[in-house]
């Protein structure tokens, strides 16, 4: 009976895990977002480029964490890393599809843009799950 409360548990704290984690992706987009108005102001084609920069980082990451972090009851560690490895996988395809996609199909773009804006929402992923585990650190 104590085995079917833990999975009710873990399922909770997945739950909770999961959700924290698509507001950090939240957060990112609505930055990408401000970041993208501002850069209106520059000109449109830094800004759209900006945009998919954004849209680059942001599509395949939220497909990731989608499929990796869905919580089956009867899933154990094996499957669980396995899910993680095949979510891997296609993440990368994603992007590197993505951004043949968007060299081949977007003229004019600017290039600088484009990558500044996908690795800044790469750092602000990196510092929202580092407040993320400073937080579960201190529970």
């Amino acid at each position: 009976m104590s085995v079917g409360k833990g999975n009710l548990k873990q399922g909770a704290h997945s739950r909770k895990t999961r959700g924290r984690i698509f507001r950090i992706f939240l957060i990112q987009a609505v930055i990408c977002l401000l970041l993208c108005a501002g850069l209106l102001l520059v000109n449109l084609e830094t800004a759209y480029s900006a945009l998919l920069g954004g849209a680059l980082y942001l599509l395949p990451n939220l497909y990731f964490a989608d499929r990796a972090l869905r919580f089956s009851a009867g899933q154990n560690a094996k499957q669980a890393l396995a899910e993680m490895y095949v979510s891997q996988i296609w993440k990368m395809a994603l992007s590197a599809v993505g951004f043949a996609a968007v060299f081949i199909l977007i003229q004019p773009l600017n290039p600088f843009s484009l990558f500044g804006t996908f690795i800044l929402m790469q750092i602000l992923g990196w510092i929202g799950q580092m407040n993320l585990n400073t937080r579960f650190l201190k529970l």
